[in-house]
């Protein structure tokens, strides 16, 4: 079964490293098997590429597709018209892989839901690029993609897998985010919430009995239900009701909490992260500054997970941030800072190391203890 350490002996790749392996798989005329969970952008990555390249597009979804469908129809007319053979009459996307001068990838969509019959004719067109013995000259390139077999999906044919080379792509956190910054398409609390919460990105790789849960797909159907609600001013608990739609109920609540103060906090938080004047926290109700602390704690657990190993030197806005949290109630700095950093990430990140932290780590324990 599926898991989280699993990677099914695949090489792992990331979406960007992704996007750079299609692209000279195209150049080079081959074939790839990109199997990744559900919403990743296996298939929108693979269109942008196709499209970046001289390249046509010919596109099947081979979930819905039987062997006739790929291998092509028995042309029983011909065999009454006294010719005494039966040829094949092909479905109207291959004239584009036959006819003309313009070369073609064929992306084949859900590969892990294919219907068996379909291994014999796919094993042909990888491997000779011909389909029941006839030249398929424009074919350029095959790209399959599918999801996991704890997503309902199945392996495909080893025969297959064979003829390709075969990854396991996994969306990063930061990868998306880049995206999202570039496509203009997700809604700013979701972009931030993801930043804060990244692990929510996804939800469990084997989701059991549940009926949903966060994807990237998930969350971009959220951000344009929330673009498209806040333009017709639907009421807050519509908009959060449908996030949780998306995403499913357990990562919608902590959404929604997220999503009742963003609007308010986002631009304190921003000037907290660079040290400017914070007297917008101050006038903040206590509820709003906890949320604040966490937040801000979120980001520098981020920034310290990206440290290089033996990194000595810590970014500036660990200073920042620690000149910040004296000025905040020491039990709010202590919750914040234990939720968010936790006490493994500030010792194997020597953060416990540096003055500024050193002193108000000290001093957090001595005020909560009364001392």
């Amino acid at each position: 079964m599926a898991n989280n350490a699993s990677d099914f002996n695949l090489q792992r790749i990331n979406t960007k490293e992704l996007s750079d392996n299609l692209r000279a798989t195209v150049d080079f005329g081959g074939n790839v098997v990109i199997i990744g969970r559900r919403g990743s952008g296996k298939t929108q990555i693979s269109k942008d590429i196709i499209k970046s390249t001289a390249c046509k597009e010919v596109y099947l979804n081979l979930s819905v597709l039987e062997r006739p469908d790929l291998a092509g129809y028995p042309n029983f007319f011909a065999a009454q018209q006294g010719k005494g053979f039966i040829d094949f009459l092909l479905p109207a996307f291959y004239q584009s892989l036959m006819e003309g001068d313009q070369p073609v990838v064929a992306l084949l969509d859900e590969v892990d839901k294919a219907e068996s019959s379909l291994w014999a004719p796919l094993l042909e067109f990888t491997q000779f690029h011909t389909i029941n013995g006839r030249e398929l000259p424009n074919l350029r390139a095959i790209i399959m993609t599918g999801n996991l077999q704890s997503e309902g999906g199945q392996r495909p044919s080893l025969p297959l897998l064979d003829r390709a080379e075969k990854y396991l792509v996994e969306a990063s956190h930061i990868h998306w985010l880049d995206w999202a910054s570039k496509t203009g398409q997700i809604h700013p609390s979701v972009t931030a919430y993801i930043a804060d919460h990244p692990e929510d990105l996804f939800g469990d790789v084997d989701p059991g009995d549940v009926y949903a849960d966060p994807s990237p797909r998930g969350w971009h159907n959220a951000s344009k239900i929330l673009n498209f609600g806040e333009d017709k001013r639907w009421p807050h608990r519509i908009l959060t009701n449908k996030v949780s739609g998306c995403i499913g109920k357990k990562t919608g609540i902590k959404y929604s909490a997220y999503f009742d103060h963003y609007q308010v906090l986002l631009p304190i938080i921003e000037k907290i992260m660079k040290g400017d004047e914070i007297q917008g926290f101050k006038n903040l109700e206590q509820s709003k500054q906890m949320v604040a602390c966490m937040i801000v704690c979120a980001r520098l657990s981020r920034v310290l997970d990206e440290l290089k190993p033996n990194q000595k030197e810590k970014p500036g806005v660990a200073r920042t941030i620690a000149n910040f949290l004296k000025t905040v109630d020491p039990e709010m700095a202590l919750i914040a800072v234990r939720s968010q950093i936790g006490l493994e990430r500030v010792v194997n990140s020597g953060l416990d190391e540096e003055p500024e932290w050193d002193v108000i780590l000290r001093d957090i324990a001595r005020r909560v203890n009364g001392g």
